[in-house]
């Protein structure tokens, strides 16, 4: 990937944040930046550092302004940016691996993207199952990972009418966008599958799967017995999450 930044546009959003914006548009290398520069902050510990929030193209800042002042932020932030520009060096990142089982209860909308898209039923789980997708963000519920790099051909528009209820693990797609729901949340995404894997579990350490800047790779399971047999071993804490480091 090439490492090229973008300078930072810094705002302020309200009177303890600043937004920061890397980009105009929504993009791997772009998003690689936002995470890289997070992390660079986030390393270096400041005492007015509260929190930061990942986004697709930028981050919001959380801060003390007792402890600084938006202009000494605003600077501090350039010069770090700088800072990580000239150190930035090849990257990995997380692969991580879902075995999903696609269609029948645990796709209902299956038929609804093979109506608009006129793809077969093989195709779309083909298709799907073939990216590995970039984590852009982490929203909207506790481990919900927006995924990106959706092919075109699945582009499906989100229901007309919101489900009040998803039930956890649900695999499902949006336009260009494709993601987990993580616990039983209402949602309007098109749901084609489901994972036995827990993407949010309170009682596990750390509690969310997977962080933004990690890729997901779906893995098409072939039987419900198959899928029964992983959330057996789940439960019982005997699955292991396939993992690989690949370079960025």
């Amino acid at each position: 990937m090439n490492k090229s930044f973008s300078k930072p546009s810094i705002k302020l959003a309200g009177d303890s944040a600043v937004n920061v914006d890397l980009g105009g548009i929504i993009h791997p290398e772009i998003n690689f930046s936002v995470h890289t520069f997070s992390t660079h902050i986030q390393k270096n510990n400041p005492k007015w550092l509260i929190q930061i929030i990942p986004a697709y193209k930028g981050m919001l800042i959380y801060y003390d302004p007792l402890g600084i002042e938006f202009v000494n932020l605003k600077n501090y932030l350039l010069k770090e940016f700088e800072t990580m520009e000239k150190s930035t060096n090849n990257t990995s990142s997380t692969l991580i691996t879902i075995p999903t089982l696609y269609g029948g209860k645990f796709g209902p909308d299956m038929e609804n993207v093979i109506n608009h898209t006129k793809l077969s039923k093989r195709e779309i789980i083909s298709i799907h199952s073939a990216t590995n997708y970039l984590v852009y963000a982490i929203g909207f519920s506790p481990g919900f990972p927006y995924l990106g790099g959706l092919s075109q051909k699945l582009n499906t528009p989100r229901l007309k009418n919101p489900r009040t209820k998803i039930p956890a693990g649900s695999v499902a797609i949006a336009e260009t966008q494709t993601g987990i729901y993580p616990s039983p949340t209402p949602g309007g995404w098109q749901i084609i599958g489901k994972t036995p894997v827990k993407l949010f579990d309170p009682e596990r350490t750390p509690p969310v799967l997977v962080n933004p800047g990690d890729m997901i790779k779906f893995e098409p399971l072939k039987s419900l017995k198959e899928f029964t047999e992983i959330e057996n071993k789940i439960k019982q804490n005997k699955y292991s999450i396939r993992t690989n480091e690949i370079n960025k």
